[in-house]
Parts: C-alpha cells; sequence; structure tokens
C-alpha cells in the first residue's frame, strides 16, 4: 500500500503548530545529535544481553540526513532551525512507520533505521526479502515527502532554503552488543554495512544510494516498479522508480 501524502502533510504540519506554540518558552536550542534508542533494535532486549557478549544478525540499514544542515542552521538561525527540524524529522519518521521500520537513532539532522534481524539470517528467506524492500521503498518515498511535505511547509512557513536530503541502503550481518556498565549502559550496533550507508548518504542529494547486496536480495517476483542503476564503475546502485 502506497504511502498517504495527505495524511502525512496533515500529521507534520500539526507537530510544526505545536513546536511554533513553544517557541516564547524556547530559552536555548543546540543544533545536536540526539541519544540512541537502545531497545529499538529488532530482536534484541537490554537486559538479555551479557556486558561484551554480542550477537550477529542481519539486517537492512538505511541512513537519512540533510544536505548542508550546518550552515543552514548558521544562515536561518536557533528559531527557525528548532521548527524546521520539528518539521523534517516528523515526516520522515511517517515514512517510516509506514514501513514498519525500527528507528535505532535520530540524529539532529536525520535517522539510522533497520529491518530484519534474526529471522532475515537465512541464506533463502522472504523476511530478507521484504526487510531489503521496505528499506529501499521507505527511501524512495522519502524523497517523495521531502518535495510533497517537508519543503511544502518550509516555503509556505518561510523557514529557509528548501531541503535537500541522501539516503543511503546496504544489507548485510551487523554486530549488536551491550556496552557499559550496570546501570548505565546502551545497546550498540557495528557493521560494515552501517559504515557504508552513512557514506552512501553524505555523499548522495535526493537519491537512493544502495548496495549490490540489496539489489541482489530485492524480490524478483514484484519489484514494484523499481529498477537499479549502476553508478560507475562502483558496487553501489541507484535505486529509482520507472
Amino acid at each position: 500500500m502506497s504511502i498517504d501524502i495527505d495524511a502525512i502533510y496533515r500529521n507534520t504540519y500539526s507537530h510544526y503548530m505545536q513546536a511554533k506554540k513553544n517557541i516564547p518558552t524556547l530559552e536555548m536550542f543546540e543544533h545536536r545529535a540526539d541519544a540512541a534508542i537502545s531497545d529499538a533494535i529488532p530482536g534484541f532486549k537490554a537486559d538479555k544481553l551479557e556486558f561484551g557478549s554480542y550477537d550477529k544478525e542481519n539486517y537492512a540499514v538505511l541512513f537519512v540526513d540533510m544536505r548542508r544542515s550546518t550552515k543552514r542552521a548558521q544562515d536561518v538561525g536557533a528559531e527557525k532551525t528548532f521548527l524546521t527540524m520539528h518539521v523534517f524529522l516528523t515526516a520522515l519518521l511517517e515514512v517510516v512507520k509506514h514501513y514498519h521500520g525500527k528507528v535505532i537513532d535520530i540524529m539532529g539532522d536525520g535517522l539510522m533505521v533497520f529491518w530484519g534481524g534474526s529471522a532475515a539470517r537465512n541464506k533463502d528467506n522472504m523476511v530478507k526479502s521484504i526487510a531489503v524492500q521496505n528499506a529501499g521503498l521507505c527511501g524512495r518515498d522519502m524523497l517523495k515527502i521531502r518535495e510533497a511535505v517537508i519543503n511544502r511547509i518550509i516555503e509556505a512557513e518561510n523557514l529557509g532554503p528548501q531541503i535537500s536530503i541522501g539516503v543511503g541502503v546496504t544489507f548485510d550481518s551487523v554486530i549488536v552488543t551491550k556496552i557499559g556498565i550496570s546501570g548505565s549502559y546502551d545497546v550498540k550496533a557495528f557493521g560494515n554495512c552501517i559504515n557504508v550507508a552513512s557514506h552512501y548518504a553524505s555523499e548522495t542529494e535526493n537519491k537512493v544510494k544502495v548496495s549490490k547486496k540489496v539489489k541482489n536480495e530485492w524480490p524478483t517476483s514484484k519489484g514494484g516498479g523499481i529498477r537499479f542503476v549502476s553508478v560507475g564503475d562502483s558496487e553501489a546502485y541507484y535505486l529509482q522508480s520507472t
């Protein structure tokens, strides 16, 4: 089922108006990354892991972030940045929710999202294909929402220049471990596919860049009107609607 752009617009604008009401009480704003959501990693609970132990599972990983966000924040000021982030992150999170992704980290100007886990472990597995497809389609629809919701509100409310984003999607094994001490710890995920997805997101603008494994794991029975365009000589592709 396709995303409901009108519903996402209404929800995003509602969040924006609530944030706008709070502007008079805003004493200090700092453009920074927020803390990770520890127990959001699919299939893992912090209290089930021992310190120093780890588990290894397969995940589709999506990174999305805003292009030139630091300069934008400096140019438009704290108040408009505060309001912009409510519009930007709310709209993206609505898309993630539609595709049943698990938000692992909410940065000041982007998101890291997982699909999969232990159910996607086997070599031939429909769960794995669905995880990859949901991640790719989520990235594609984030580009739609950028135009139809985010920049629509940004322009109407005079919040500054229009926003561009980069999206990176990969699929591979991820190591999950519990780091810290009793009473003060976090569950963290490590893996080359996380680094690659972040790199893809940082080097693209208004495109979805995916790894070769995403292309290979994409379900062949129903591509959903998707094509993969090779990026030069690298093993990466742009995911596009046909």
